[in-house]
């Protein structure tokens, strides 16, 4: 399992920029949720790469069953 880091600046102005890593697809929005609830407004969210990855065991499940096609 890969090392999964939240990291967080916090600037003199109050605005608290958050890094997420180790984290695919949603996964990161699903685990930061409630932590950005609580803070308040987000004004900008970024993906990284790793947002982009997708899990491919559930892609080809998902896939399989909307085909006719076996894998």
């Amino acid at each position: 399992m890969p090392q999964r880091t939240l990291r967080f600046k916090i600037h003199q102005d109050g605005r608290v920029e958050e890094t997420v890593e180790g984290f695919t697809g949603n996964s990161c929005n699903e685990v930061t949720k409630k932590l950005e609830d609580s803070l308040g407004n987000v004004t900008v969210k970024r993906k990284t790469s790793d947002a982009f990855i997708s899990n491919q065991k559930e892609n080809l499940k998902k896939l399989n069953n909307e085909s006719n096609v076996t894998f």
